[in-house]
């Protein structure tokens, strides 16, 4: 092989490498959702740039009853705040915590139904206006799934800054149980991955069911899906199926 070939040759190589480097780099990750990813986690306890620490819990009321508090306490242990943000007769609790890079706190509630009483969680311990503009600012029509409830909170207070509800839907309309398994950020969004047994939302300021699944999409009899939120809680702008 003379010199002039074997250059020719691998140049030849070294492109097709560049090449296969630069097309896996622009392939999106379905679960991350593209760049600037945060890995999502399922903890109930945050820590913030300060030390402070946030735990997420739940007091149970009754037997069959519960209600849903956060705790903040400082780099020394001590509890700086404890706030119950329901305690009605609908069973709520408080399952998942993160900090953004502000230090702010977010939280994911669930509340197995409504309530109109003055104790309920978009009544209790709320800023003005923090269920108003946001994607659900209700539980929805139904009986007693489990919705969730993801809340911003105000570091000094606990006070939710603002909230939305996440439901899935029967093919009725009616509210069924949407559970989020974990969260974190990206892109600048309130990202978290949900698992539904009845029919999840799509992108979108309001619930619209999610465009083209079937049963066939479910993974041991639920919907697994990405999403991202904006973080005035306004608008889902990415939804992802997900197939494992």
């Amino acid at each position: 092989m003379t010199k002039s070939l074997y250059n020719t040759l691998y140049l030849l190589i070294l492109l097709v490498g560049v090449l296969a480097c630069a097309k896996k780099d622009d392939i999106v990750d379905p679960v991350a959702g593209g760049g600037n990813t945060t890995t999502l986690t399922g903890n109930t306890e945050a820590t913030d740039a300060q030390n402070n620490q946030y735990t997420v819990g739940f007091d149970q009321a009754s037997s069959n009853n519960q209600n849903p508090y956060v705790i903040k306490k400082d780099g020394q242990g001590n509890q700086l705040w404890k706030v119950t943000y329901e305690n009605t007769g609908v069973d709520g609790r408080a399952v998942l915590v993160t900090v953004d890079a502000n230090n702010v706190p977010w939280v994911v509630f669930t509340v197995d139904g409504g309530s109109n009483d003055a104790g309920y969680i978009t009544k209790k311990q709320i800023n003005a206006d923090a269920f108003s503009g946001v994607y659900m600012n209700s539980y929805g029509s139904g009986g007693g799934p489990k919705a969730s409830v993801i809340a911003q909170l105000d570091p000094a207070t606990g006070n939710i800054v603002k909230g939305s509800f996440m439901t899935a839907r029967l093919t009725s309309g009616k509210t069924n149980t949407l559970n989020i398994t974990k969260i974190g950020f990206n892109n600048g969004n309130f990202a978290f991955e949900i698992s539904s047994a009845a029919w999840p939302p799509g992108k979108g300021s309001s619930y619209i069911r999610f465009p083209d699944i079937t049963d066939d999409n479910r993974i041991d009899g639920a919907f697994k899906i990405y999403y991202e939120i904006k973080t005035d809680l306004s608008e889902i702008v990415v939804a992802t199926l997900l197939t494992q």
